[in-house]
């Protein structure tokens, strides 16, 4: 049997050229490849969770009032909101003595389990297996612990993008190596050709014995090609990373940003007015009768109506003050660069004023109202969650005292 080693030794040029081209292409598509699946599974895993964490966060925020006073409406309102949450198996509010106070389940015969009672803790705790993941949050209101929310969610999600995301770059690498076969081939032949002609040219000069006939070889080289190809593709990747880097900060109904969005900025609020010895109003607007107007009309006409109610309340905000919905039916303005209480205070009248105005929405005429809590930085707080609970708190006094009203927090009427 002869040895490969010799074989080769036999084999024309524009064979070995063609061979060796294939196998350096193989050895470069095969770590690209590996290190995009590796890293594609680790940012989507990883925006998955996030997403699931988030769902976790809001709902806990605006579940703090229900489990305090043991409000079942309230808590079941607040589970209602994670209907159409992706991959959710299911949620409990469980009060600090480990007794249920609400259950939410995405499939009904999950109803049928009779579970009650919890081991609840103040820490949070997180729980991941293969194909599911549960949260226990910890929920406390003006810092005292009430309870926890339990929230279990599949990851069915990540594991159906991760599949569709292998087959993608799988038939790409596929078409990509085919494609790399006919350069491969045009490569070989573009370096042989030259070489061939040339040998043809000796050998009319070997044969004619004119040794004054000019040898010419006109050759084009393909290796600047190559490189600027696989350029392109390095810069396709590069563009793909930046897009997956990017993380949802946007409400999905109205279009404005989400609780996670306002947590980064109202630190970044205090953080400057800390820095340059400015103020910061947090505003917390909480509607009016809005429930009924879901309850009577449903849930699509709630959410025209909190598309209605962001473009009112955009309306009458100066260009550098910032709008978040951080609830169901909760929104938060930041009002930075002022030091003005009652340029704040016209601000929030013009709110209360556009909100209020009845509104004709698919032939329903929907009034609602709006009770709007407001604190300073650094005046009535010394930082972000006390800043927080001050404009939660005054929130809560404009509703005890008959709602579509404001209180600046340190008001005699804001002290619950």
């Amino acid at each position: 049997m002869i040895p490969f080693k010799q074989k080769l030794n036999y084999w024309p040029i524009q064979k070995k050229l063609f061979y060796s081209n294939m196998i350096a292409i193989a050895a470069a598509f095969i770590p690209v490849v590996i290190v995009l699946m590796v890293y594609e599974y680790y940012a989507l895993r990883t925006a998955v969770l996030d997403e699931i964490r988030v769902q976790a966060d809001i709902v806990g925020e605006s579940s703090a009032a229900a489990m305090a006073f043991g409000d079942e409406g309230s808590a079941l309102e607040t589970l209602s909101a994670l209907h159409g949450a992706q991959d959710l198996i299911e949620a409990h509010l469980v009060l600090k003595n480990g007794t249920i106070l609400k259950s939410y389940y995405v499939d009904r015969r999950d109803r049928k389990k009779k579970i009650e009672h919890f081991n609840v803790s103040k820490v949070h705790q997180e729980h991941l297996t293969i194909n599911d993941i549960t949260i226990e949050k910890p929920i406390f209101l003006r810092s005292e612990f009430v309870g926890s929310l339990i929230l279990k969610s599949s990851l069915n999600s990540f594991y159906d993008r991760m599949g569709w995301f292998a087959l993608i770059v799988l038939m790409t690498a596929s078409a990509g190596y085919f494609l790399a076969r006919l350069v491969a081939i045009r490569i070989s032949r573009t370096i042989t050709d030259p070489l061939l002609d040339l040998i043809a040219a000796t050998q009319k000069v070997t044969d004619e014995k004119d040794y004054s006939t000019p040898v010419k070889v006109d050759s084009h080289d393909e290796v600047g090609n190559l490189s600027r190809a696989f350029g392109e593709m390095m810069s396709q990747i590069r563009k793909r990373d930046l897009t997956m880097q990017q993380l949802a900060y946007y409400d999905r109904v109205t279009g404005i940003a989400n609780r996670h969005y306002f947590e980064e900025r109202i630190e970044q609020s205090v953080g400057n007015a800390l820095r340059y010895g400015t103020t910061c109003y947090l505003m917390i607007i909480d509607l009016d009768d809005f429930k009924g107007v879901n309850d009577q009309l449903g849930h699509h006409v709630g959410d025209l109506l909190l598309r209605h109610i962001s473009e009112c309340i955009t309306s009458t905000m100066r260009q550098n003050d910032s709008l978040f919905r951080i609830g169901g039916d909760e929104f938060a303005v930041l009002i930075e660069s002022t030091s003005d209480c009652e340029s704040v205070d016209r601000i929030a009248q013009k709110i209360i004023q556009s909100i209020s105005t009845p509104l004709l929405i698919e032939a329903h005429e929907v009034k609602v109202g709006a009770s709007i809590g407001i604190s300073c930085f650094p005046q009535h707080a010394h930082d972000v969650r006390t800043l927080m609970s001050t404009a939660d708190s005054a929130m809560y006094a404009a509703k005890r005292d008959g709602k579509n009203t404001i209180r600046m927090y340190g008001d005699s009427q804001t002290l619950l």
